[in-house]
């Protein structure tokens, strides 16, 4: 059992839920009130379910695809490898990687550096990723990959080619990860999803701690 003397090893890459996070254009803002009933404090909240760090379910892009509470738990849970993009371009290839690379764990979060936390919009040139690089990923064993953008498609991505790349290999993707700070290297993941049923995606907690 932790204390309050003992260092917390585990490191919140989660994006703090709150009035005025960005949001995608034209979706749902994140709205959260508060009252005071005599000694009573209640608080509630409306938002889109793609808000801060969260889960795209296959359902998102596939009208026939899993739900998020039919993704299994285990996706969330275990060895993660952070890798961090130099100078990410509106789609990271291979060849943007560290030369040589290969994935060292299942579980892959590419930090771009693109969409900064605290920032009041999305950002129009954040970073997503490839089909090619997606297909790498597969066929290397990678079950999950986390981005610390909004999505996992450039922001003007039209034919969502890494989204249904993804689902299309079977890899869970999760998004708007907040990694600034976030050294290379190998961690053991915890990302959680809401338990929401019957959704395209969920709000997700992120921790993680180095191995």
């Amino acid at each position: 059992m932790t204390t309050s003397e003992e260092p917390d090893v585990w490191i919140d890459i989660s994006r703090k839920l709150r009035n005025g996070i960005p949001t995608w254009p034209g979706d749902r803002p994140f709205r959260l009130e508060t009252r005071r009933d005599g000694g009573i404090v209640l608080s509630w909240f409306s938002t889109t379910c793609h808000i801060g760090t969260h889960v795209d379910a296959p359902l998102h892009m596939e009208g026939e695809g899993a739900t998020v509470d039919e993704i299994p738990l285990g996706r969330f849970l275990g060895p993660a490898e952070v890798v961090v993009v130099a100078g990410a371009p509106r789609r990271i290839r291979r060849e943007n990687l560290p030369a040589g690379w290969q994935p060292q764990a299942r579980r892959v979060l590419f930090a771009t550096g693109t969409q900064p936390a605290g920032v009041s919009r999305i950002h129009s040139d954040l970073s997503g990723i490839s089909s090619d690089l997606v297909a790498f990923l597969a066929d290397h064993g990678v079950i999950l990959v986390g981005i610390d953008t909004p999505s996992v498609d450039p922001f003007d991505s039209e034919d969502f080619e890494a989204h249904h790349a993804l689902a299309g290999r079977g890899i869970t993707w999760i998004e708007g990860l907040n990694l600034e700070g976030v050294s290379p290297g190998q961690y053991e993941l915890v990302a959680l999803p809401m338990g929401l049923t019957g959704t395209e995606a969920a709000p997700v907690r992120a921790i993680l701690r180095k191995k």
